[in-house]
């Protein structure tokens, strides 16, 4: 294996593990999938172009930029916490109106454009994500590969992300899965909308 394929496969594991840990983006997919797999596809989704954007940043050493302009990364802990924490409260408010097994129609119910905004949103303005890709590419050496070669990581990477929370939200809608989670589906949306809102809240009490 060449220098350049060994840095690409490096990045490639790092990011499906990065992806397999539990955190925000797992639980809004999650939520999604048991409601509708169209949803989890969709959140899914939106995580790929937000993931490629701050893969782009990181290469291009954005991380620099943020650092001397803490507000910025301020700015995004806080919508990213304000925004987690807004989708529990929403998450919990539907969990004590739907009937198990029933969709919801009113103004709680989550549209496929509202999934993938929230997988975008989730992905951009978590501040964690620039700090990765900066840290990432500048341990395995990806600075030093060709412009053709960095562009193939900055797609791969996110698609690897997009592509396990695809595979993630398929066996969670799944019939075996998604028939328990009917039977509880209320406790269900509790918890996943008590979790969204600790990842909320630890993020507004953090500091970067």
């Amino acid at each position: 294996m060449t220098g350049s394929l060994q840095i690409i496969a490096t990045l490639v594991a790092a990011q499906i593990v990065i992806a397999m840990a539990p955190g925000p983006n797992t639980v809004l997919v999650v939520h999604a999938s048991a409601h509708d797999r169209r949803l989890g596809l969709a959140v899914a989704a939106g995580i790929l172009p937000a993931g490629i954007l701050w893969a782009i940043g990181g290469l291009a050493g954005l991380g620099t930029v943020l650092t001397a302009l803490p507000e910025i990364a301020e700015a995004r802990r806080i919508a990213c916490g304000l925004y987690l924490v807004w989708l529990g409260v929403k998450a919990v408010r539907r969990s004590f109106v739907e009937p198990v097994g029933v969709a919801v129609a009113g103004a709680d119910a989550m549209t496929i454009g509202e999934a993938f905004r929230a997988g975008a949103f989730s992905t951009l303005t978590n501040p964690k994500a620039i700090a990765y890709y900066l840290s990432i590419f500048t341990a395995t050496g990806a600075f030093a590969l060709s412009p053709v070669e960095q562009a193939l990581a900055v797609v791969l990477m996110p698609t690897v992300s997009s592509l396990w929370y695809a595979l993630l939200a398929a066996v969670v809608a799944s019939g075996p899965v998604a028939g328990v989670l009917d039977r509880g589906r209320s406790w269900f949306d509790r918890l996943a909308g008590l979790t969204m809102i600790g990842f909320g809240a630890k993020l507004l009490a953090s500091r970067s």
